[in-house]
């Protein structure tokens, strides 16, 4: 067994770098930091048991927050209630398991080009590692768990940690979401933040947000509020 101190960035995104084919107006990049010394086996097979519990194949099932919301996909033919519960879970696995989190974005709608949203999330993403660098202290190596979505994500981790960071810099090979539960998370917190940011911006929970969570306030008392405990 290694000896390494290895520090597990687990990494997601919604919308995209200006694509003009598929426009989304919030480009969100979300960084789980998890330090590899602490063990969350004990939580993870929790989760996977009281998942086991709902009826749910806890080898093959996968967290995915938006089409849990919207009840699309392996959720289609799931009630409010069950899709309820399922989040509960994941919710009391967050609260569990010693992680942070970050997220950077972008407003395309003053911000468009491809090459601005990746020089501003550039920006972003150095200030914050300059502001906590006591997060990065005694790191032997930062291993990136990304699903490569986006090739620009991918560029912007590499260039931004090699740079600025002294340990070495790996990618986790053949990366899946359903493999790491905290890869889910990151999925989760992705989709929370974006809510947030709309919500910040005026905007108004979709009628699938509003019935999955019962109203504006609830998602900010009872998700919003949980999820920020995580925030660095």
């Amino acid at each position: 067994m290694s000896n390494q101190n290895i520090l597990s960035v687990f990494v997601d995104e919604s919308g995209n770098f200006g694509d003009p084919d598929d426009p989304a107006r919030y480009c969100i990049v979300t960084l789980v930091f998890h330090d590899q010394t602490a063990d969350i086996s004990q939580y993870v097979k929790e989760l996977n048991r009281s998942n086991y519990d709902l009826g749910l194949d806890s080898d093959s099932f996968r967290f995915h927050m938006g089409p849990l919301i919207r009840q699309e996909d392996e959720y289609a033919a799931m009630s409010r209630p069950m899709r309820g519960k399922i989040l509960d879970r994941m919710m009391t696995f967050v609260r569990k398991v010693d992680f942070k989190y970050h997220c950077i974005g972008v407003d395309t709608k003053f911000i468009n080009t491809t090459q601005q949203v990746f020089d501003r999330l550039m920006g972003q993403l150095v200030d914050f590692i300059e502001e906590h660098r006591e997060l990065f202290e005694c790191i032997d190596k930062v291993k990136i768990y990304y699903d490569a979505g986006q090739k620009q994500v991918s560029r912007l981790l590499e260039e931004v940690f090699t740079k600025n960071l002294p340990s070495p810099l790996e990618f986790a090979q053949g990366v899946r979401q359903d493999s790491y539960k905290l890869l889910q998370v990151a999925d989760l917190i992705c989709t929370v933040r974006l809510i947030e940011v709309r919500l910040q911006d005026g905007g108004e929970l979709t009628k699938s947000e509003n019935r999955f969570f019962g109203g504006q306030r609830n998602f900010q008392r009872n998700i919003l509020k949980r999820i920020k405990r995580k925030e660095i």
